[in-house]
């Protein structure tokens, strides 16, 4: 057994970040905006538009602070092409947050200054250690932050614009086994990543009912560089055939994941003082992963290439709120979220296929400076069956996948 054998499904680990954006693509960065069906660019600017849309921050009428989190309690189940066996995630609960500080001189400046940190990317996805594609993945765990410092522009009554700076931190932890004679070759790898990205955006309001928003977000290389692997051999014999040492080896890779850049357009219409409706599209350039290619330093003759062969995709978010009450506001939305994997091109850590979103919210004042957000967001994603194409290596598995989540939200803001 060669070592590229051993060692061919750990890349997978690099795009698990791409696959909580698109395979679970939720946008949980602000608790108004999940409530009316994840639509921010074009409508309703708050603290949490330093993300959606940065040029809507010179809108607001004064300074705000906003922190909230969203719980995800996610599910992938897993059966193979000619079994009725089904193989559930053992997944923990993932915790998502997002604080943002917006700073306005006054109320008739035109600027405004914000930092904004966040989630965008980042869960845990486990397997009982016995489970039928344990060679392919028993858990993942991933974190990511973004630090955004960010500027708004008011130009004149009608139009602002922003732009912001990503600052991103990620951390991975993979695990999975790898058969050889004589039993199975426990193994681990881990890294850290530092990288940067910005964040433009255009909001305009032309009359008291009509407003439009762009946004543009840049795509980054999500680099992992001298990342430790370890191998658990657990006898001479399997050590022989690898030419690894009986016990623990380690090595150190390298390797990146080119994550997409996402332009998006929304729409807002107040269709009356109390009901207003909204709608966004978000096109996202998932083409740009092609592959993806990991380098050993100690094993570099044994270097390996997934293909990933992804595609673009698009989201298309509705949304609406209502004024019940003098300081109540309840919303609702649905959304629909394109996959980028192409059919054989699944993965046990990307399960992934079209998405529909359905949400529900409200927002309550307390006094004139006090309000609390609150939102609950259930996505489904089509059942779909994975059969890997004839001379393609992906590190999938071949398999029937079903995926879902449910996302409660809440979010405390205060405004100066």
């Amino acid at each position: 057994m060669k070592l590229r054998n051993l060692l061919l499904s750990l890349a997978a680990v690099c795009i698990a970040q791409a696959s909580f954006a698109n395979g679970f693509q939720v946008l949980l960065q602000g608790t108004k905006q999940t409530g009316r069906g994840n639509v921010g660019v074009g409508y309703g600017p708050d603290a949490s538009s330093l993300f959606f849309n940065p040029g809507a921050l010179s809108f607001l009428e004064s300074t705000q602070i906003q922190v909230g989190f969203s719980p995800v309690m996610s599910n992938i189940s897993y059966r193979g092409l000619e079994g009725s066996q089904k193989y559930q995630s053992t997944s923990p609960m993932g915790t998502p947050f997002h604080a943002y500080g917006v700073y306005r001189p006054s109320a008739e400046s035109p600027w405004a200054f914000g930092l904004g940190i966040f989630t965008p990317f980042g869960s845990t996805v486990t397997y009982d250690h016995d489970w039928t594609g344990r060679y392919s993945l028993q858990e993942i765990s991933l974190q990511s932050i973004y630090i955004q410092p960010t500027v708004s522009y008011r130009i004149g009554e009608k139009v602002s614009v922003g732009a912001g700076l990503d600052i991103v931190t990620g951390s991975v932890v993979f695990q999975k086994s790898n058969t050889a004679p004589g039993g199975d070759i426990n193994s681990k790898i881990e890294g850290n990543t530092l990288q940067y990205a910005f964040n433009v955006g255009v909001f305009a309001q032309l009359n008291e009912k009509l407003s439009l928003g762009v946004n543009y977000r840049s795509g980054v290389d999500m680099k992992v560089e001298g990342g430790d692997a370890t191998f658990n051999v657990p006898n001479a014999y399997i050590a022989g055939v690898l030419g690894m040492a009986e016990g623990v080896n380690t090595d150190k890779f390298n390797a990146t994941l080119p994550l997409p850049q996402t332009i998006a357009i929304g729409v807002g219409y107040k269709v009356t003082d109390k009901l207003a409706l909204a709608l966004d599209f978000n096109y996202v350039g998932w083409s740009v992963y092609e592959a993806l290619e990991v380098e050993f330093e100690e094993f570099s003759a044994n270097n390996i290439s997934f293909d990933r062969n992804w595609q673009d995709s698009y989201i298309i978010n509705f949304g609406a709120e209502y004024n019940a009450l003098d300081d109540l506001v309840v919303r609702a939305g649905i959304y629909y979220d394109t996959t980028p994997v192409r059919d054989g091109y699944m993965t046990p850590e990307s399960p992934d296929a079209n998405t529909i979103g359905l949400t529900v919210g409200a927002s309550y004042n307390i006094g004139d400076h006090f309000s609390i957000d609150a939102a609950f967001l259930y996505n489904t994603k089509e059942q779909r069956e994975n059969v890997i194409p004839d001379g393609v290596n992906t590190g999938a598995l071949n398999g029937v996948y079903k995926a879902s989540a449910m996302i409660p939200s809440i979010a405390v803001n205060y405004k100066f």
